[in-house]
């Protein structure tokens, strides 16, 4: 996340992350220097909670390109 965040240092953009073990997927976010982890684990017992959650990650990436395209 820190690396995307160089490679992006002109944009201000939050960096969105998700990390998984194979068991467990955890989310977080860095904005700026602030780094924020959801502090629920997911794991694959939990497939309706995980897919929302990896859609919602995925959605909030999506809105910041349209954003940043239309600016």
């Amino acid at each position: 996340m820190i690396a995307a965040r160089r490679l992006n240092n002109e944009l201000k953009v939050t960096i969105y992350g998700i990390t998984s073990n194979g068991d467990r997927w955890q989310f977080g976010k860095l904005e700026e220097n602030v780094f924020t982890r959801n502090i629920k684990y997911y794991t694959i017992q939990q497939l309706e909670e995980l897919f929302a959650a990896v859609n919602y990650t995925f959605q909030q990436c999506k809105a910041q390109l349209e954003n940043l395209v239309a600016a």
